[in-house]
């Protein structure tokens, strides 16, 4: 049994990539409220590259590895749970904590001890997430996600961005076309006119992103344009998070790489379906725009005119 000389906490998100990194602020808040803590997220292996490289984190459990006993071993004392579901509320009760937090609802008082309710304004996910330490009055300096990209992850991306020839004389943007729920997929063919529009009034390098299962598709949008442009390389999440550093912004659909490149400080231009409030998703700001509407219907004309005022507004690669 773990000796309990500084408290257990347990942080558990087994949903996207984007809710774990969405979860990264609270972490911070946690390390700097309570210096000592020995700080452990319940995921999926998805997110391993995210977790395992933040050094906040004592420990790592996925629940495909049926867990609990070594959640056990680990000494909880707080517990947070961000999933609303019987099974993330089981790993909280049995985790051994004395405090177990999470938002009211979804029978959350069967599990959890601690249940405010979440405040009734909009607002970005990552601020949602912070309010569950006021019941603790633990402080939060602010919504900043966290990557950790090593010296390894950095050079990938700087061999790429060498070998293609991308430098500070032209933007790198990065594009995301695709995403697992139909409804927030814009037609391929606006996405390859919008890269077509960056390279010839920006001057911008295009690198067309892709994740699993996702090559064909990524390859047939960028067919679709008039002017050649880049698929980023067979990169995991940490080498994206270096390329994504160095980008001038990045564009598309509502899904991880948003979130990695906004935890790089880059700005970003999303396109949001009528289902996604873009207030949660966004982060607050000038850097980050969007355009919102059925995708099935949204003009190209509508997005280009604030895509393209978006990248007027906002520097060049340097950061």
């Amino acid at each position: 049994m773990q000796q309990k000389e500084s408290p257990g906490v347990l942080v558990i998100v087994y949903k996207g990539i984007g809710d774990v990194l969405l979860t990264t602020p609270l972490l911070r808040a946690l390390k700097k409220a309570i210096p000592g803590c020995r700080l452990y997220f319940l995921s999926r292996r998805p997110s391993r590259k995210i977790l395992e490289s933040n050094p906040r984190l004592s420990g790592v459990f996925y629940r495909e590895d049926r867990p609990l006993r070594a959640i056990r071993a680990a000494g909880i004392d707080i517990s947070f749970d961000f999933m609303h579901s019987s099974s993330s509320g089981l790993f909280a009760l049995f985790s051994g904590a004395s405090k177990r937090v999470a938002f009211a609802g979804n029978a959350a008082r069967l599990y959890h001890n601690i249940t405010p309710r979440v405040k009734p304004e909009v607002m970005y996910t990552a601020f949602t997430r912070l309010q569950l330490l006021e019941p603790l009055g633990i402080p939060h300096d602010g919504p900043e996600l966290e990557l950790y990209p090593g010296p390894a992850n950095e050079s990938r991306a700087a061999a790429f961005l060498a070998e293609n020839g991308i430098g500070a004389a032209a933007p790198l943007v990065t594009m995301d076309v695709t995403s697992p729920r139909a409804h927030r997929r814009w037609p391929a063919e606006h996405f390859a006119a919008l890269a077509d529009g960056l390279a010839e009034k920006f001057g911008a390098r295009v690198v067309f992103l892709w994740g699993p299962g996702e090559l064909e598709y990524v390859r047939s949008v960028m067919a679709l344009a008039k002017k050649p442009h880049l698929l980023c390389p067979d990169f995991d999440l940490l080498d994206l998070g270096a390329l994504l550093k160095s980008a001038a912004l990045h564009a598309g659909t509502s899904s991880a790489p948003m979130h990695l490149a906004v935890s790089q400080g880059t700005s970003t231009f999303i396109i949001y379906s009528p289902h996604d409030d873009p207030r949660s998703w966004s982060p607050p700001g000038t850097r980050h725009a969007w355009a919102q509407g059925d995708l099935a219907e949204l003009p190209f004309d509508k997005v280009w005119e604030k895509l393209s005022a978006h990248m007027a507004s906002i520097k060049g690669p340097e950061k």
